[in-house]
């Protein structure tokens, strides 16, 4: 019995005994398709948090105005009440007299009943302006409370978007690094086999050849500009995008020197005398709809939903933009899955 029950708890142990299969290493091509994922990803947050600041800048501008506004009604009030309490002081010290001083100072009883009834409106017509003033005051209070949670929720959530995208970038980061490992592993078989074919004296073979690293791959070709519009407002704003060829995209990017897309679309348009929000979105809801087949340069091509990139149309079903992370601004295909509707500046 008691070997039994030896045996059995062998039995029971021995699961935990073999080693636990480690998956196999991801294949490069595996680790280039998730990297392209986690890119897509972080340039929506880009436009999540684009977006979310935009919300922000509102808020903060329209507490300040409404701040300012505030301040003059209080300022408003305060010499009203004074006013106010200084004629009811007056007519609390003077009294019955006062009527009299109307009643002598009246050519007959109407203009008497004239002047006692101007009075009083006066005095209900500073009272209704306190009033109303204060009603007013009450109603600032109210919006700048709103005004301030509205701020504190574009904060919080700018925060937690830029928490993702570092979480994102850093998952991008250990990707490239072992692309980086793989590439140098493929260059040591490679240069092994090279070696072993010099000794037989053959030629090299095809595997040989160096491969590309992690920064080569998101190396794109530059596309030869077509001819610009004939003039106006919209060959500024592509001739604008076409100098600007190459540049790094950078998260909240407005330019010179790195751009994301909204931020690439809005320093275009801005060299063609518009000024468009720093938001893909409001992008889209500031420009006019326009088909796909009556794109001309210098519309707006939109994707996403919600949108979440944006480039402008160069013609030849090209468009120009900033891509996403780690890709820099190039000519690219309209062409592309998740297009949701086109724009046209000024239109």
């Amino acid at each position: 019995m008691r070997r039994r029950s030896s045996a059995f708890l062998s039995l029971l142990l021995l699961p935990s005994l073999v080693p636990t299969r480690v998956d196999a290493a991801p294949s490069r091509g595996n680790l280039e398709a998730d990297i392209e994922k986690l890119e897509t990803q972080i340039s929506t947050l880009d436009e999540d948090y684009n977006h979310a600041r935009l919300k922000l800048s509102t808020a903060e501008r329209q507490m300040r105005e409404l701040g300012v506004a505030k301040e003059q009604a209080d300022r408003r009030l305060y010499h009203l009440r004074r006013t106010a309490s200084q004629r009811a002081a007056a007519s609390y010290r003077i009294g019955a007299p006062n009527m009299i001083l109307v009643l002598f100072g009246s050519e007959n009883f109407n203009d008497f009943a004239r002047r006692m009834g101007l009075s009083t409106r006066v005095g209900d017509w500073e009272s209704g302006i306190v009033t109303e003033l204060e009603i007013a005051n009450n109603r600032s209070e109210a919006k700048g409370a709103e005004l301030r949670k509205e701020r504190d929720r574009a904060r919080a959530l700018s925060a937690s978007i830029n928490k993702k995208r570092l979480q994102l970038k850093e998952r991008v980061d250990q990707h490239e690094a072992l692309i980086g490992r793989l590439v140098a592993q493929e260059r040591q078989r490679a240069e092994a086999a090279a070696r072993a074919a010099a000794r037989r004296g053959a030629p090299a073979p095809r595997a040989a050849v160096v491969p590309r690293d992690a920064a080569e791959l998101r190396k794109e070709p530059l596309i030869a500009p077509p001819p610009l519009p004939a003039s106006g407002n919209a060959r500024a704003a592509v001739a604008a995008g076409y100098s600007k060829l190459g540049t790094p995209y950078q998260w909240g990017g407005s330019g010179p020197g790195s751009f994301d897309c909204s931020g690439f679309t809005s320093f275009a348009w801005r060299a063609g005398g518009v000024s468009l929000p720093h938001s893909s979105r409001a992008q889209y809801a500031a420009t006019k709809r326009v088909a796909k087949e009556d794109l001309q340069p210098g519309d707006l091509v939109f994707f996403g939903s919600p949108i979440h990139h944006v480039g402008l149309y160069v013609g030849g079903g090209n468009m120009l933009d900033a891509s996403t992370y780690g890709r820099p601004v190039a000519v690219r295909s309209v062409n592309r899955s998740g297009y949701v509707g086109s724009g046209r500046v000024g239109g």
